[in-house]
């Protein structure tokens, strides 16, 4: 089977590797997976070349997913458009075409707009990452992950069933939502800590005080600021195609910030200008309440994320077993499955 990968950053990349290393694991699979990798930097794919990402590169997208069954678009989500429109000619029918962009409104409808008729698209966000690019790519950055997963109307139903498969192939925990639903909660989860962390050097790095300050800069501003360090065209792409969500979150944390403010002021033992207050200290009780209540739920977060229930995985059916699932998507996967989609009626024509 052929699997085209469009894009070679981080996430095209270790899908490269964790599919190539699920091929090694799968003893029926050995010399059936084809990885074919393209992308727009030479640089880069002179860079997976040497890495042995993929079977063997091409110069154009148009090239790469000629005879795909699947295609991975790991590209910038503003890459997107442009790539669609280059491959709709060239896609066989019947094909599979997923991408990983950290927004999805606006992918999908490039996706209803731009590609044949012929092709399933299901939309893909794997909820991993590193502020790195394709020199850190890893096999098991997908492991224990939440894959989001959305799929177009006209995309069948088969066609999600192997995608899940690939999902759960590479390690990750498919999680099906709506487009709308994941912008917005990625946008206060994702995008706003990125945000955030950029203004937290932003804010000191533009004082006077900035030089004597970052000698004192320890483990805390590394923690708290390490999302900064992510690529630039990434989160231009995600602040243009999700503003209005963005927007909404930045409110949100203005709204709380202001109230931090005031909490922080009534439990003080100086005054906004800086006077020690000879009164008795002031009312801390907010403050605690506010600090508590932020331990108590991240303290509930990681604990869910070790053992996330059918429901918080988005599956409301029983599993069946690892062994049983790895059977079953390796039949769908290189068995008749892409030879019967391609069989279509008459009266379905490509575009």
């Amino acid at each position: 089977m052929k699997i085209a990968i469009i894009g070679l950053g981080l996430v095209g990349g270790s899908w490269a590797m964790a599919l190539r290393e699920w091929a090694k694991k799968e003893e029926s699979q050995a010399g059936k997976l084809e990885l074919v990798g393209f992308d727009a930097k030479g640089q880069q794919r002179a860079l997976a070349e040497k890495m042995n990402l993929c079977h063997r590169y091409t110069t154009t997208p148009m090239e790469a997913v000629k005879g795909a069954e699947i295609v991975i678009i790991a590209t910038p989500v503003m890459a997107v458009r442009d790539t669609f429109e280059d491959i709709a000619d060239h896609l066989s029918p019947g094909a599979i075409i997923t991408d990983t962009c950290s927004t999805k409104r606006q992918v999908m409808q490039w996706a209803a707009d731009l590609l044949p008729t012929t092709v399933s698209f299901v939309g893909g966000h794997p909820m991993a990452g590193k502020t790195a690019s394709l020199e850190e790519a890893d096999p098991n950055l997908f492991k224990d992950c939440t894959y989001c997963l959305m799929s177009s109307p006209k995309a069948r139903e088969d066609a999600v069933d192997v995608l899940v498969g690939l999902v759960e192939a590479v390690g990750a925990r498919p999680y099906f939502i709506d487009p709308a639903e994941h912008d917005s909660y990625v946008a206060g989860i994702s995008h706003l800590p990125f945000l955030v962390a950029a203004n937290l050097v932003n804010v000191p790095g533009d004082s006077e005080g900035w030089r004597e300050m970052a000698r004192l800069a320890s483990t805390g501003f590394i923690d708290t600021t390490r999302l900064a360090g992510g690529g630039t065209a990434m989160h231009l792409d995600i602040c243009r195609t999700n503003s209005d969500a963005i927007i909404s979150w930045i409110d949100r944390y203005q709204r709380q910030l202001s109230k931090l403010r005031e909490m922080i002021d009534q439990a003080g033992l100086y005054d906004e200008q800086g006077r020690s207050r000879p009164e008795a200290p002031g009312d801390e009780a907010p403050l605690v309440e506010f600090f508590n209540r932020a331990a108590e739920t991240r303290n509930r977060w990681i604990a869910s994320r070790k053992n996330p229930s059918p429901e918080e995985r988005g599956l409301a059916v029983e599993l069946p077993s690892k062994k049983e699932t790895q059977v079953e998507y390796s039949r769908m996967l290189f068995g008749g499955l892409f030879s019967n989609r391609r069989k279509r009626p008459d009266d379905e024509k490509p575009r």
